[in-house]
Parts: C-alpha cells; sequence; structure tokens
C-alpha cells in the first residue's frame, strides 16, 4: 500500500512539474500514456500535442529566380507540398486514442504535460526555383557544326536571258549529284581568287558552277533581323525556315538577286524577320555563274545595324546544326543529291 502511494506521489509531482496551466490534472491512462516513463515526454508526444492545440500556419514560398548557361542543364522548378492557410489537427494520435475516449481527456493530458494552448506552429513551404536559361553569344560548334555546308555543280544553264536569267532552275539541284562539299562560314564572292577557287573548290568548268549552301542562321538577340542579298552575277536565291531544309524552288524564294550590266543598279532582296535569342533559323542559299566574271553579296543585320553576316568576316552564327539541342536544328535531312 505504501509503494501504491508513493508512485501515486511520483506520478502527482512529474505532472505538476510538466505542467505550465494552472488547470487541474487528472492522473489517469491518458495522463500515463503521454507522460511515458522517462522524466520528459518524448519529442514526438510533444509534438502531437503541439499539433493538436496549436494553430498550425503555412507561409507562403519565395521565389527564387537563377540564370544559367545554355550547356547548364535546365533545373525543374519545385514547390511545397503543406496546403496553404491555417488549421488545427483534430484526430487525436493512434498510440494514445485508446487510453483518451475523447479530444478534451487527450487536450487536457496535453496541457498537465506541459503543452500550452493557443500556439501557432509556422510551416514554411519549399522556395520555388525558377531557371532562365541565357542564350550564349555565339552557338556552341563543339560537335564541329561551324559553318554552313556547301555543295559543288556543274551548271547545265548557260543560256542567259535579261534580265532574270529564267532559264535557270535551282530545284533541279536536289537530285544533282555535286563533285564537291565542304563547309564554310564565309559568304560572298568578289574577287578573282573567290571566283576562280569558290571554298577552296577547283571548278569542273572554269567559272562555270553552281554552289548551294545549307545551314543555319543562329540569332543570338531578340530582336529583327535583315537578310539582303544582292550584286549577283549571274544569279543568287535565299530561302529562311522550313522551305529552306524541303520544298525550296525558284517560285517560293525569300527573294533573288540576277547579273545586271555595270550601268544598271544591282539587283537587291531582302526580309525581315523578328527573332528570339538563341533561335536557330534554317538558310539556304544558291549561287550560280555560266562563265566569266562572277559575284554575290549576303548579309544579315539587326535594326540597329550591326552585323552577324557581312562579306570578308567569317560569321560564328552560321552553323550546319545545333550542337546543344539536335531536335531544335539536326542536320539537314538527305545528302546533297538526295533531298526533296
Amino acid at each position: 500500500m505504501l509503494f501504491i502511494a508513493g508512485a501515486v506521489a511520483l506520478l502527482a509531482s512529474r505532472a505538476t512539474a510538466q505542467q505550465s496551466c494552472t488547470c487541474r490534472c487528472t492522473i489517469d491512462d491518458c495522463f500515463r500514456v503521454l507522460a511515458g516513463t522517462s522524466p520528459f515526454p518524448s519529442h514526438a508526444t510533444v509534438s502531437d500535442c503541439r499539433s493538436f492545440l496549436w494553430t498550425r500556419s503555412t507561409v507562403a514560398a519565395t521565389t527564387i529566380t537563377e540564370t544559367i548557361s545554355p550547356t547548364t542543364v535546365a533545373a525543374t522548378s519545385t514547390s511545397g507540398t503543406v496546403p496553404a492557410g491555417s488549421v488545427t489537427a483534430t484526430a487525436i494520435p493512434a498510440y494514445a486514442a485508446a487510453a483518451c475516449s475523447n479530444a478534451a481527456a487527450y487536450s487536457s493530458a496535453c496541457k498537465c504535460i506541459g503543452i500550452t494552448a493557443g500556439g501557432t506552429t509556422y510551416i514554411h513551404l519549399e522556395s520555388t526555383t525558377t531557371t532562365i536559361i541565357i542564350p550564349a553569344a555565339t552557338p556552341d560548334t563543339s560537335c564541329g557544326s561551324a559553318g554552313l555546308e556547301v555543295a559543288i555543280y556543274d551548271n547545265p544553264y548557260t543560256t542567259f536571258t535579261p534580265p532574270d536569267y529564267p532559264e535557270f532552275s535551282p530545284e533541279h539541284f536536289k537530285n544533282a549529284a555535286p563533285y564537291g562539299t565542304d563547309k564554310t562560314n564565309a559568304l560572298g564572292i568578289h574577287s578573282d581568287t573567290e571566283m576562280n577557287n569558290p571554298h577552296g573548290f577547283t571548278p569542273a568548268t572554269a567559272a562555270v558552277y553552281v554552289l548551294n549552301y545549307r545551314g543555319f542562321f543562329y540569332s543570338p538577340n531578340t530582336t529583327t533581323y535583315t537578310f539582303r542579298l544582292s550584286d549577283a552575277d549571274d544569279y543568287a536565291g535565299f530561302w529562311t525556315g522550313s522551305k529552306a531544309q524541303t520544298g525550296w524552288a525558284r517560285a517560293n524564294e525569300d527573294g533573288e538577286s540576277t547579273f545586271r550590266a555595270p550601268a544598271d543598279p544591282p539587283v537587291v532582296a531582302q526580309i525581315q524577320v523578328a527573332l528570339a535569342a538563341g533561335e536557330y533559323t534554317p538558310l539556304r542559299i544558291i549561287y550560280a555563274n555560266r562563265g566569266g566574271a562572277g559575284k554575290y553579296t549576303f548579309e544579315v543585320f539587326d535594326s540597329a545595324g550591326f552585323s552577324y553576316v557581312q562579306y570578308g568576316v567569317a560569321s560564328p552564327y552560321l552553323v550546319s546544326h545545333s550542337c546543344l539541342d539536335p531536335n531544335e536544328a539536326p542536320p539537314y535531312a538527305g545528302s546533297f543529291g538526295e533531298e526533296s
């Protein structure tokens, strides 16, 4: 009997030490489950009581914006899964449900182990990361993509009817076999050396040949670009967009320039295209000479007058395909001579 009385006294003293309220504590099974056998209740028990007695308030997530280079793998955005707003738990934990008959009993026992009602638990949602990819100033050419592909062919169209050389058919060269292929990031022919050995080729017939260029223009800035073709002798035409890849024909050119007598002004053809930074625009140019002198000029510049492609300068913005994202700008389908 003395032992039982001492145990009750011990529990009562622990209850008095642990509580911070002025309520009358009932030393029952509910209290004993929460108090446990250690001098202090477990962390899990305290946490459960706070969840039951306190209001839980979620704090809105912060947003972090980071910028990365295009060679960095883009991070995915994450956010917290805790619902926003203020809520209070209403379920008695499973380990105490049998001993604590109702919410009032559980709440009383929680108070008797020192958990004061009326507090607030603040839950901070995970921050959300927004990743912005900053396009590179020049395209990645580490996979050998620098420059447009170029092929040289015999030119069967040696008759020229002024003023526009109607005999010439660019689409003939979709299935014509070239006798040389290479790459170049320099466009335009002005000098005799360039005309006689364009891009290092030796024409099968001097000054009688066709050049077929294909690839992409990489736009480093979001702006409006002008594609300009001029001063051709005998013919030059260009195509942009999907028709530069397939379906190109003289009837759907974006522009062409043909030979004019020295006393006449050269023919200039141009289009303006609004492009986003980091965009790859398909581009095709076909140049033809039927003998004698030959020349053409192709340029790309923006609304501020900055040049991206100009005669006499190797352009880093001309590529055969994208190294970073082959799906965005894949190599052209079909070899030269096997195009559609």
